[in-house]
């Protein structure tokens, strides 16, 4: 799925910025530029980060029992 239409940029080029140690909406946008046009998109690359975040949580409490 699309998340920036200004830069034609998915769901999967913002994980794998993540995935590569961006954890905020600006170190996405100055990795890629997502975000940083019209800024319609931002909220939904603020979602991303905040699922990858959670994922990570969880993942690290699961490991740690």
């Amino acid at each position: 799925m699309i998340v920036c239409s200004c830069h034609a940029l998915s769901h999967r080029h913002i994980e794998a910025h993540i995935a590569a140690g961006a954890r905020c909406t600006r170190e996405i946008g100055a990795a890629c530029r997502a975000g940083t046009d019209c800024g319609r998109c931002v909220r939904n690359i603020s979602a991303i980060v905040r699922a990858s975040r959670d994922r990570d949580e969880r993942i690290e409490l699961e490991t740690a029992v």
